[in-house]
C-alpha cells in the first residue's frame, strides 16, 4: 500500500464521520469519500480533516461548503461530478489511523492529490474563520 506524507492540503480517501452521525452513536462513517488534510502535527502524529461531498449546501449554509473548481478536481483526480468542500466540521485521529481507505480505482493508493496552495490557503482561511466563530464541529477518531 502507498501511504502518502500526510501533508496539509493533500485529498485522501477516508471513512468520515459526520457530526450529526456521531451524535446519534455512530463511530463510523456510512461511506467512504475525499478528504483533504488541513492540519498535519508531527509532534502527536495527528492529523485534521475535512470532507468533500458531492452534494451542494443546504439553503442558508452556503457559508460552510466551498465548490471546488472543475479543473482542480481533475487534477486532484476527483471525478466531474460537482466537489464541495465541507468547511464546518472536521475529524481527527492518528496518522494513519484505521478509516483511510483505498482509492476505488487503485487499490495501492490512499490519496487523490494534492489541492493547488492557493486554493488551500483559500479554504484554510476559510476554515479558520469558522473556527474563530465556534461553527466548527470536530470528531475525534481512533
Amino acid at each position: 500500500m502507498n501511504l502518502p506524507e500526510p501533508v496539509p492540503g493533500l485529498v485522501v480517501r477516508y471513512n468520515y464521520l459526520w457530526h450529526k452521525d456521531e451524535l446519534e452513536g455512530f463511530s463510523e462513517g456510512g461511506k467512504d469519500r475525499p478528504c483533504a488534510i488541513i492540519l498535519s502535527s508531527r509532534k502527536t502524529g495527528k492529523v485534521t480533516l475535512i470532507p468533500i461531498t458531492h452534494s451542494p449546501p443546504e439553503i442558508g449554509e452556503e457559508h460552510l461548503s466551498l465548490e471546488i473548481p472543475l479543473e482542480i478536481c481533475k487534477a486532484c483526480g476527483l471525478d466531474d461530478g460537482g466537489n464541495y468542500i465541507r468547511l464546518g466540521e472536521a475529524n481527527r485521529f492518528v496518522w494513519p489511523g484505521s478509516h483511510l481507505r483505498p482509492l476505488p480505482s487503485d487499490s495501492t493508493r490512499m490519496h487523490y492529490g494534492l489541492l493547488p496552495k492557493d486554493f488551500f490557503e483559500l479554504v484554510l482561511s476559510r476554515v479558520i474563520a469558522l473556527v474563530e466563530k465556534g461553527r466548527v464541529d470536530l470528531a475525534n477518531r481512533p
